[in-house]
């Protein structure tokens, strides 16, 4: 038994029987003791699911139960009969566990899906007594307990129950939701979310307007959007699925088909949707014994989304006002509304049951589930699986995670998965992929019906699911003799496909769009040829269940067919495959094989080609090693290996020179140096000039100058504004100012004066006769958008809050401060303004503004400025309580007053260098050990200096000094050099830079890092010249000094705690030294933008320095594992951090050593040839290593013939070892592949090599290795006997692999329990050298990146501001807290 976790329990036990609920002779918790479930985490309650296989084990729960009751303990059960006995699967859905094929794209590209993120949060507690036990039943307990665990393995030990799972937390699925769990992380998929999701009012403005619409509610929310009477409407979505041309059909089912909608309610009374009394609509919610309603009640929605989802199935379509709906005619259906989500949008797993359960019995055919959660239940499964066998279509939403991932209830075959498209068909960004996805629908800003008698749009699978939903209804109304697998597959077969111009998707089936978009009229016309020629068989072969039609997904069409057409996947490359025995199986030959056998080709196959034969649909496209940038050298793939390397070197165009912009034509590969001008557009500083080794010089501003930050005698507001002003007002020109918003925000930048904001002057206009307030919050610091800040009314203080009466568009109105907000000098301040009526609900906008001109769109940018502060390109408010919406950029139409209330002297502007730090009396700790190097330094003079004379000349002359004297003794002097003060960066796990040795030798002591990581192992190399050439080869590099695993914090500027000390490097007078620092945690760097500034200079130590002319340079990063960058197209970084150098003694020695080689040995082990042989589909097995190697090759004993073969490996025993992985090969995503391909064999006498792996094991590691072929070829022995040679071990005691899972080998799969042995050799590599490990695991490790990630994905924001080191001895920067947007430990479906 294995238990994972914590906090609340729900215990389902199985019984057999019609679906009944009993309740118990127990005592119940009373209202005032009972927890909402999905509140339940943070409490002592919990609720449990156990299942047990018959009566007798029931009875046996419920005795423990009355026990448990007797000792004191809260607990309350009910129990849940299935109508048929079901089998309780492992931990995953049944579907998780059978995908073992590839996850291919349609066109038959093999491509993996990317494992879905853990999250913790939903680790439940889980017992399965054994895999496949007969249940029959399932209780729901509720119990208080202080060890759960402990609960639950007492109830798992009785006789008869078969498992013991917590219950988990489902929520609604729809962005806004999402959003709102969100709170302040993920800004990057959240501003996208915002960007794309809801588009209001889309006829009153333009697209790139709107993310949020309000939600129209109230009496008059029928009648009002934007001041006119809302005729009704028929949402995009309802004609995308053709619903009306089967409504225009006479239906023949007699009474209304019945529709479940389980959620968080339904707005009961809502003017356009079905009520009780005409049209029988009824429902279900959760009752306390003592008759409280813990969610509310089922026709009472707090939260809208059941009302939404319940809109588009069936919102009334002949009333003439709303909208309209897939179903349009009340009297043709009936809603059973089950309240499984509480009004915040979230409930437990055991709630969402009940409500299925309870519209089950009261005759609903088609359920539809707007929700998911992240955790699998098997027993969840089970009663899925009984409602399918029931006759019963559940239909619910795949997920929002924008990711290859897994969500439940839709992830279980026996559930319809439905991802999400846009109007114009293609996919919606936040759409769930897998292999469980079925079919998709309309669910990207989808308008429908809300609480409160309103209307909305929203984006979310949550909105697709019912459009797919009531389609089933639809065609069932017409086809009421087909089943619920018939109706399904007759929706799948019709589905019509997207767009082509989408290369995700090609005819047949894929991850993203599944079968296509969902048609009723095609489907309609399918199934008038009949239920079977629709759908496939009616009743299951061998008297089976309907459930065992219920594959889903990719699989749904491969089960029950009755003719060949069920079989078409439309797609040449796939092959053909037939009906037979009512199974697609696929005819051998019918796909072609694509491979040409080089290895510098990437080969695919294209369906939409025309051909003659397979192979003419095979495309072999040349690998593409250049990137078309001459500046980057020139690469070339190697024929032997098929990897790129450099033919020859980048070009280099740094001059040395400061004062020239050094640059290089893509295109042609060649230099320019261009003088740089040195201008800083102000009349008041002269002799601007430029210094060879520092760039441009700017000198203090004039006296008696207009501009230079002073109102002198002689100057007044009008003759000198910029100095003597007291306001600043944005250029703007009313007549063409066409946006309109709530208000404005936007940041404001203080030069060097301290500024007080008096007041703003609005461009604004309200209706006469309505009252209106305006609000004005300040950010200190600025930067309004960064880390979500737009959207965070917690971190903006109210500085005002009065009554306004706008004076009209072009006619300023003034607002006064009531407290004036004082901004220091050199900062940036953000202000959120927006104007609020009790009618704002109607569409009012208050406020105008204008694009900002070429040049100054992106956010920040100056817009105006005098010589005190800048105005620069902001945004507006579209929602009415301010903080939920935000446009794009936009010029505010403000003027800003204010006062100077320091009159200090302007500073000069600042260089990018640092001047030394004071200087210690330091003695250097030891002697610098030379580097790797491909440069020989030039020779320095060893000569002694002259002794110095003694004493001043007297009237005698003195005597010459002794040759005994010796000179002065060398005092080093110590210089940091530190990057440049930054308030924002962005996270990097290692860096690339160069230092360029300046006008005298030094020698490099220690470096500092910022770190952004609570944990972290961090390493520093070192060479001799520059690192681009270098970056992926470890041999070229000398470790300088490593942590250990330490703590460093969120962005801390530290001197790493070196276990063994910083081993000095020599830094040459103007030769290069390159310095690479990698960790395992998270580091910060700039990003500094074009991957041309790699390498060049950034930041020098100053003329007036003890070392001058110290150039450090732009940074190339790379990942966490050694020696593995990103590739040379990606944007520079610039180093954040600090350099210890010093002085050395004129003469020092320096004698560069080459660098250090990499050994290997090659060995061979073989298995030990004892037992009986057999021929399987592959192996897992152990293997131990007493030194460190690598292995190369598996030399195997194979079935005679052409295999294609697989080579995965883990670390730790096959078997598994931390909690929730024993006896299953992978069950935490340990499993990584070495190597597939296709090998030949003359026969299993011989042995035949796999393509070479590279698999590096450390001494002392146990490495899981497994082997797998599509089809038995794999001889395997029974021997009992360990192969060794006392430096790699086989071990015997191997596991069978009964199923062939290929690229799926990170789902679960139990371990067959006959043991076999490994047959055949492996080779290995003992490794002699660091280098050579290093050089083994960057091999290991090789992998392509196209495309470089959005800088924004990983930007993170100092919240101190650029001042202070942040090396902990005090200061602004040495905060220890993440910053805000990292997110607040909420996740959407994954």
């Amino acid at each position: 038994m294995t238990f994972l976790s914590k906090g609340t329990l729900t215990l389902c036990l199985l019984a057999a029987s019609a679906a009944i609920v009993s309740a118990l002779d127990l005592e119940l918790v009373t209202e005032e003791e009972t927890v909402q479930p999905f509140d339940l985490w943070d409490s002592g309650s919990a609720t449990l699911l156990v299942s047990y296989e018959d009566d007798a084990g029931h009875e046996n729960v419920v005795q423990l139960a009355n026990e448990m009751k007797k000792q004191g303990k809260k607990i309350k059960e009910k129990n849940v009969r299935l109508a048929k006995t079901q089998k309780v699967k492992g931990a995953k859905s049944a579907k998780e566990d059978k995908d073992k094929e590839d996850d291919k794209d349609k066109d038959g590209n093999g491509k993996g899906p990317k494992a879905g993120k853990a999250d913790d949060r939903n680790r439940r507690l889980r017992m399965l007594q054994e895999d496949d036990t007969i249940a029959s039943g399932f209780s729901i307990i509720e119990i208080e307990s202080d060890d759960l665990a402990a609960e639950a393995s007492l109830l798992g030990s009785l006789p008869g129950v078969t498992a013991v799972e917590q219950d988990g937390i489902m929520h609604i699925e729809s962005m806004e939701y999402q959003q709102k769990l969100r709170g302040g992380g993920g800004l990057a998929d959240h501003i996208r979310e915002i960007q794309d999701a809801i588009r209001a009012t889309a006829g009153e403005f333009p697209d790139d307007e709107v993310e949020f619409s309000p939600n129209l509610e109230g009496e008059d929310a029928a009648d009002a959007l934007h001041g006119r009477r809302l005729a009704q409407e028929t949402p995009y979505g309802i004609s995308m699925v053709n619903a009306s041309y089967v409504n225009s059909k006479p239906p023949v089912m007699q009474d209304p088909i019945k529709i479940c909608v389980v959620d968080t309610g339904y707005d009961l009374g809502h003017p356009d949707l079905p009520n009780q009394e005409q049209h029988n609509v009824t429902g279900w919610h959760k009752v306390n014994a003592d008759g409280s309603t813990p969610f509310d009640k089922w026709d009472i929605d707090g939260n809208g989304h059941g009302t939404h989802c319940a809109g588009t199935i069936g919102a009334i379509g002949t009333n003439d006002f709303g909208v309209t709906s897939v179903n349009p005619d009340p009297s043709k259906f009936q809603f059973i509304i089950g309240k499984g989500l509480s009004d915040s949008g979230s409930g437990s797993n055991a709630n969402v049951i009940d409500a299925v359960r309870e519209c089950v019995n009261a005759g609903a055919k088609v359920v539809s589930m707007s929700l998911g959660g992240t955790g699998s239940s098997s027993i969840t499964e089970a009663f899925y699986k009984d409602q399918y066998d029931q006759g019963v279509l559940i239909i619910a939403a795949a997920g929002n995670s924008a990711a290859d991932s897994w969500g439940y209830p839709a992830g279980y075959p026996q559930v319809m998965s439905v991802g999400s498209v846009m109007e114009s068909g293609s996919l919606s960004y936040f759409s769930t992929r897998n292999t469980q996805v079925e079919i998709t629908g309309p669910g990207h800003s989808v308008k429908s019906t809300h609480k409160n008698n309103g209307y909305t749009t929203m984006s979310g699978t949550s909105m697709a699911c019912p459009h797919v939903a009531g389609v089933a209804a639809l065609l069932w109304t017409h086809f009421p003799d087909c089943t619920n697998n018939q109706i399904r597959n007759a929706m799948i077969h019709s589905a019509y496909e997207p767009p082509t111009t989408d290369a995700r998707n090609t005819p047949g089936w894929d991850k993203y769009y599944g079968w296509g978009t969902v048609n009723a009229g095609s489907a309609y016309d399918l199934l008038s040829k009949g239920c079977e020629v629709a759908g496939g068989v009616t009743d299951p072969p061998g008297g089976g269940e309907l459930s065992d039609l219920a594959n889903g997904g990719k699989d749904q069409l491969n089960v029950g067919c009755t003719l060949d057409e069920h079989c078409d996947q439309s797609n040449p490359c796939l092959g053909t495959t037939q009906c037979i025995s009512g199974t697609c199986e696929p005819v051998a030959g019918s796909a072609p094989v694509c491979d040409d056998n080089l290895k510098c080709t990437i080969d695919t196959c294209d369906p939409s080609k025309p051909y003659n034969v397979l192979t003419d649909l095979c495309v072999f496209t040349p690998k593409a090693c250049e990137n078309g940038n001459m500046c980057d050298g020139i690469n070339d793939c190697d024929e032997e290996t098929g990897n790129c390397y450099e033919k020859e070197p980048p070009v280099d165009c740094d001059d040395s020179n400061a004062c020239t912009t050094d640059t290089c034509n893509p295109s042609t590969g060649i230099c320019s140096n261009t003088d740089l001008t040195c201008n800083d557009n102000n009349a008041c500083t002269l002799n601007d000039t430029c210094d060879l080794l520092l760039g441009c010089i700017f000198e203090e501003p004039q006296q008696n100058c207009c501009g230079n930050a002073q109102c002198e005698a002689g100057e007044t507001e009008s003759s000198c504004p910029v100095d003597c002003g007291t306001s600043l007002t944005t250029s703007f020109d009313t007549s063409i100012a066409n946006r309109v918003e709530l208000g404005p925000i936007f940041d404001i930048k203080t030069k060097s004066k301290n500024v007080t904001i008096a007041g703003f002057d609005l461009n604004c206009n309200v209706p006469d006769g309505i009252e209106s307030k305006v609000f004005v919050y300040s950010l200190p610091g600025g930067r309004y958008y960064d880390n979500g800040r737009w959207y965070k009314k917690q971190l903006w203080d109210l500085v005002h809050e009065s009554s306004i009466s706008c004076n009209g568009f072009g006619t300023p109105t003034p607002v006064t401060l009531a407290e004036s907000v004082t901004v220091p000098k050199e900062s940036k301040h953000a202000f959120f303004i927006y104007i609020y009526t009790d009618s704002a609900a109607t569409g009012y906008w208050f406020y105008k503004s204008m694009y900002p001109p070429a040049g100054k769109t992106a956010r920040y940018s100056t817009l105006d400025e005098d010589s005190y502060l800048e105005i620069q390109t902001g945004s507006g408010s579209y929602c009415i309580s301010g903080f939920c919406a935000i446009t794009s950029p936009r010029r505010p139409a403000i003027t800003i007053n204010y006062a100077v209330i320091n009159d200090s002297p302007t500073t000069p502007p600042t260089i990018n260098s640092m001047p030394s730090t004071p200087v210690p009396t330091y003695t250097p700790t030891t002697k610098p050990t030379p580097l790797p190097t491909t440069l020989e330094p030039t020779p320095v003079p060893t000569a002694m200096p002259t002794p110095a004379p003694t004493s001043e000349p007297t009237d005698m002359p003195s005597s010459a000094p002794s040759e005994s004297l010796a000179p002065t003794p060398f005092e080093p002097v110590k210089v940091t050099v530190s990057s440049p003060a930054t308030s924002s960066a962005n996270i990097v796990y290692s860096f690339y830079f160069d230092v360029k040795g300046g006008t005298v030798d030094s020698v490099l002591t220690n470096i500092k890092v910022t770190t952004y990581a609570s944990m972290q192992e961090i390493k520093v190399f070192a060479k001799r010249g520059t690192g681009k050439q270098s970056e992926q080869i470890p041999c070229d590099w000398q470790l300088v000094a490593e942590t250990g695993n330490e703590v460093t914090g969120y962005w801390k500027k530290l001197y790493p705690n070196w276990t063994n000390g910083f081993e000095p490097v020599e830094l040459f007078a103007g030769k290069k030294i390159s310095l690479y620092v990698v960790s395992t945690g998270k580091m910060l760097a700039k990003y500094a933008g074009s991957s041309s500034l790699k390498y060049k200079p950034h930041f020098s130590t100053p003329s007036s320095s003890p070392l001058p002319g110290i150039k450090v340079s732009y940074a190339s990063y790379g990942k966490r594992e050694l020696f593995k960058s990103y590739p040379s197209h990606y944007s520079s970084r610039s180093f954040m951090g600090a350099l210890d150098l010093e002085t050395v003694a004129p003469g020092s020695t320096r004698s560069p050593t080459s660098a250090p080689t990499g050994q290997f040995s090659t060995n061979q082990i073989e298995s030990v040839d004892a037992g009986t042989e057999n021929t399987y589909l592959g192996i897992q097995f152990d293997v131990q290593a007493t030194e460190a190697v690598i292995l190369k090759k598996l030399d195997l004993h194979v079935a005679e013939g052409t295999h294609f073969v697989e080579v995965w490996y883990r670390t730790g025993s096959h078997k598994g070892s931390s909690p929730g992985c024993d006896h299953h090969n992978n069950w935490c995503n340990k499993w990584t592949k070495a190597v597939g391909g296709t090998i030949v064999s003359s026969g299993q006498d011989t042995l035949t090599s796999t393509p070479e792996v590279t698999i590096v094991m450390s001494a002392g590691d146990t490495f899981g290795l497994a082997v797998v072929f599509p089809q038995s070829g794999l001889v395997a022995s029974t021997s009992t006997v360990d192969a060794t040679d006392d430096v790699l071990t086989i071990k015997s005691s191997g596991s069978q692999i009964n199923d062939y899972y290929g690229n799926e080998v990170n789902t679960i799969h139990d371990l067959d329990s006959t043991s076999i042995t490994f047959k055949g050799k492996i080779e290995y590599d003992l490794v002699n050298s660091i280098c050579a490990l290093y050089s083994a695991q960057n091999g290991v490790l090789s992998d392509v990146d196209d495309v470089e990630p959005d800088v924004t994905e990983d930007n993170v924001t100092n919240p101190n501001g650029p001042v202070g080191d942040g090396d902990g001895a005090g200061g602004p920067m040495d905060g220890e807290e993440p910053m805000d947007g990292m997110g607040d430990g909420f996740d959407s479906l994954s």
